[in-house]
C-alpha cells in the first residue's frame, strides 16, 4: 500500500449550495424552495441549464429556466447536477490515470442515470436517491486521479490495472477505493448519512440498491460502456445478487437503441 493519504479539508461549498444542502439534510426538499434558492444565483443556474441541455440527456426541447429543468427532472436530479458542478469548479478534472477525458467521465455520470430511470419503479428502492447516487457516485475518481498524479503513482497504477479491477488498483495505491473516497467528500460536504452509505458501500454491497448500482457500475464504467464485456460482466453480478435479469437485459436493449 503506497502513502498517499486523502487530504484533511476540502474546498468548501458557495453559499446558495450551503443552504441547498441544509434543507435536503432537514426535510425533504420541495420544487418550489429549490428553485427559488437556485434563482438567486444566476451563474448557478446558467451553469445547471448548460449541463442540462447537453447531448447526455437526451432531452427533445431546449431547457431555458431553471424552474422548467426542475419540473422535468425533479429536485434530487438537480440537486446532483449542482454538485457534479461544484465538484468540477473544486478539483482539478484530469482523468488520465482512468484513461478517459471529462466528457467521457459526464457521458458515463448521465448513462448511469438514464439507464436507471428506465428500470420499473421499485416499491424497495428510494429511485430518486439512487438516481442521485448514479450521478455522482463517481465523483471520487476525480480525487483519486489528482493524488495519483500528483504523487507520480499514474504509472504504477497503469500496471495494476493490467490485472486488478478498478476499486482493487485503487485500494492498493490510495488505501480506498474511489466510493469510499466519494463517501468521504459527501459527509464533509453534508450529504446524509443514507446517502453517503449507499455511495461508500458500492464495491462491497449489501444493500438492494447498492447490489444495483455496482451492477449499474459495471455495466457503464470506465473500462466500457455498454459493450459485451461490460454487459456480460454486469448480467453476471446480477445473477449473484439476484435481481431480475430480464429487467436489466430490456432496460439494456433500450439504451442501445437509443444510441
Amino acid at each position: 500500500m503506497s502513502n498517499i493519504v486523502l487530504p484533511e479539508s476540502f474546498p468548501t461549498l458557495p453559499n446558495a449550495v450551503q443552504k441547498m444542502q441544509e434543507i435536503f439534510a432537514n426535510s425533504q426538499i420541495d420544487n418550489k424552495t429549490l428553485i427559488d434558492l437556485l434563482q438567486d444565483d444566476p451563474l448557478l443556474c446558467a451553469n445547471i441549464l448548460k449541463i442540462v441541455n447537453s447531448p447526455h440527456y437526451g432531452l427533445i426541447k431546449k431547457i431555458s429556466s431553471i424552474s422548467h429543468a426542475v419540473m422535468l427532472l425533479g429536485a434530487t436530479i438537480i440537486r446532483g447536477i449542482v454538485m457534479a458542478a461544484m465538484l468540477k469548479k473544486s478539483f482539478t478534472l484530469n482523468l488520465l490515470p482512468y484513461n478517459i477525458s471529462i466528457e467521457e467521465f459526464d457521458n458515463i455520470c448521465a448513462l448511469r442515470v438514464r439507464f436507471l430511470n428506465s428500470l420499473p419503479k421499485d416499491v424497495e428502492l428510494d429511485m430518486q436517491m439512487l438516481s442521485s447516487a448514479a450521478f455522482l457516485m463517481e465523483a471520487g475518481k476525480i480525487i483519486t486521479s489528482n493524488l495519483i498524479l500528483q504523487n507520480n503513482y499514474n504509472n504504477q497504477f497503469s500496471e495494476l490495472l493490467q490485472t486488478l479491477c478498478i476499486d482493487e488498483a485503487e485500494k492498493l495505491i490510495i488505501g480506498m477505493d474511489s466510493y469510499q473516497v466519494a463517501g468521504v467528500l459527501f459527509h464533509k460536504w453534508s450529504f446524509d448519512d443514507g446517502f453517503t452509505q449507499l455511495v461508500s458501500n458500492i464495491s462491497t454491497p449489501q444493500s438492494k440498491g447498492q447490489k444495483l448500482l455496482h451492477v449499474i457500475s459495471t455495466l457503464i464504467s470506465v473500462k466500457g460502456i455498454l459493450s459485451d464485456e461490460t454487459i456480460n460482466n454486469a448480467l453476471s453480478l446480477a445473477t449473484v445478487y439476484e435481481l431480475d435479469i430480464n429487467i436489466l437485459k430490456d432496460a439494456i436493449t433500450a439504451i442501445l437503441n437509443e444510441k
